[in-house]
Formats: structure tokens, sequence, C-alpha cells
């Protein structure tokens, strides 16, 4: 099940972020941007388990898909392409233009994914992600035009 972030999730997304990332987002980041009104984030949960996850920041017709994770036992199932869709979904319910996006260089599993739901390869940022040091690719995906 899809559905929006809340705060009694902040404990399970914390644990997840520390599995995925070197350099997770802090419980109280999560929690200041569920408090903002101009975020989407979803969650997907089964039987009480949270699966995965998705932050979108919305601003000016843009919106920067900042946080994506799925649980690693948990992939090839779905879940980041239903996040991904049920949030495009709800960008442009916001009247959000284009989405943006990084990515480390590295991860072609996700480009793949990005790439089957309209995002295009528009840059590189040097030097963009630490711990390990890596380029992430910029991408675009343009909705509602």
């Amino acid at each position: 099940m899809i559905r929006t972030m809340q705060e009694a999730d902040l404990k399970q997304i914390v644990a997840l972020e520390q599995q995925i990332f070197s350099r997770p987002w802090s419980e109280q980041s999560f929690r200041s941007a569920l408090d903002r009104q101009d975020t989407i984030y979803l969650v997907y949960e089964t039987e009480g388990v949270i699966q995965g996850y998705l932050g979108i920041w919305c601003a000016g017709g843009d919106g920067d898909l900042c946080n994506m994770a799925v649980d690693a036992r948990a992939r090839r199932c779905g879940i980041a392409a239903g996040l991904l869709e049920t949030g495009i979904h709800q960008c442009g319910k916001r009247g959000v233009q284009r989405i943006v996006l990084e990515v480390r260089t590295s991860n072609e599993p996700a480009r793949r994914l990005y790439a089957q739901y309209g995002f295009e390869e528009i840059g590189i940022r040097k030097r963009y992600y630490t711990e390990p040091v890596e380029d992430a690719v910029l991408m675009e995906c343009r909705i509602g035009v």
C-alpha cells in the first residue's frame, strides 16, 4: 500500500535510510520535511512494515526528488516504480511541470527506472556525492506540459 508518510513512520524510515545511504538524513530532517506544505512524502507499507519511501520538494512549478529508497530485501518487486508513479501523479496535481533528481553514476538500476518514467539525463554534477566520492547524473522529467 502506498500512502502519505506520517510522523509515526519516522523510526522505520530512519532505520531504512541508515541501511542504504552513506550519509543518511536524520529523524529531525524528515520531521521538518513532513511539516512543510510544499513536499510530497510517500511510503510503501506492507503489514505495518515500511519497505520504501519517496520524497519530493515542490516549488514554482518544479519538483526535486530528493529521497527515494527501497529495502534491499524488497527490491525488484515494483515498489520503487509504484512510489515514483504515485509521486509523479501527485506532482502533476500540484501543478509541477518538471521534476529533477540526482543519482550516482554507478546506480544503473535507478537510472534505468527513472528513464522508464520519462526522466532524461541532462548533465553531470562532478564529485556530488561523498563517502564514496562519485559524480551524480542530473535527470529531468517534464510532466503536464
